[in-house]
């Protein structure tokens, strides 16, 4: 859906709106697959505790992103590439001539900022998952959370049921990252402001300005109005991110 409006609100004047709306949704659809597909394999970890699964599960999981992004900016499905690590944004551009780029999402730099003020990171974990992961030995206010996700940053118990939450908070990671599509919802916006003036230019040049932290925030809540385990979005991470030795374990 995101790759299908997206490419509407970024149709050029001289493109037809049943093609770019068709090339869009499709594109879209095939990306949202490759996260599908990512979740399946966060689900093997869960049920093998073997990480040799999630570095590939991210990079499917970018993937799809990616595609769902040039879906919603009405671009070819390959032309820009991208793997978020935390609140880092490396992107690729194949359209034309190949060029790396790095850029700073400013809500999940708040988000790893706020978990750094009263938790510790367990860099082995973060390694291993390639998203920022911190210990706490509290989290939120009911004794039976486990794990907690801000955006591409995640926090665990300090104990083993902490350590067995992981899947089901990586899976809330992905639920974030594959709304990104709608970042390009502002593309010709911020093109018709930003680059005018100096101060928004350069900004542009250092942060990705990640508005689908807000999106994605808005959905929990209507998902999950009472904060407690329940709605669609913790039922699919539950899925995916969990196995027959740890299903009775509550997360967040």
């Amino acid at each position: 859906m995101l790759g299908g409006v997206g490419a509407i609100i970024n149709k050029e004047p001289d493109q037809k709106f049943g093609k770019t709306l068709l090339k869009g949704l499709g594109q879209g659809a095939l990306g949202g697959y490759l996260v599908f597909e990512s979740k399946r394999l966060v689900r093997e970890f869960a049920k093998s505790g073997n990480y040799d699964y999630v570095w590939p599960s991210k990079i499917v999981n970018s993937a799809g992103t990616s595609i769902i992004e040039n879906a919603a900016a009405n671009r070819d499905f390959w032309a820009r590439w991208h793997l978020n690590i935390g609140f880092n944004r490396i992107e690729v551009n194949t359209k034309e001539n190949f060029k790396l780029s790095y850029r700073i999402m400013p809500f999940d730099l708040a988000a790893t900022g706020y978990y750094a003020i009263w938790s510790k990171p367990d860099w082995d974990l973060s390694l291993k998952t390639g998203t920022f992961v911190f210990r706490s030995n509290r989290i939120g206010k009911e004794i039976d959370y486990y794990g907690q996700t801000l955006g591409n940053a995640i926090v665990l118990l300090g104990d083993v049921q902490g350590k067995l939450s992981l899947p089901h908070e990586l899976v809330h990671s992905y639920q974030y990252e594959q709304l990104s599509g709608f970042n390009n919802f502002w593309t010709k916006t911020q093109r018709k402001y930003f680059e005018k003036y100096s101060i928004p230019k350069a900004y542009q040049k250092i942060f990705y300005t990640d508005y689908h932290s807000v999106l994605g925030s808005l959905i929990y809540l209507m998902s999950n109005p009472q904060l407690n385990h329940n709605g669609f979005i913790e039922a699919e991470a539950r899925y995916f991110g969990s196995s027959e030795t740890i299903k009775d374990i509550r997360y967040n």
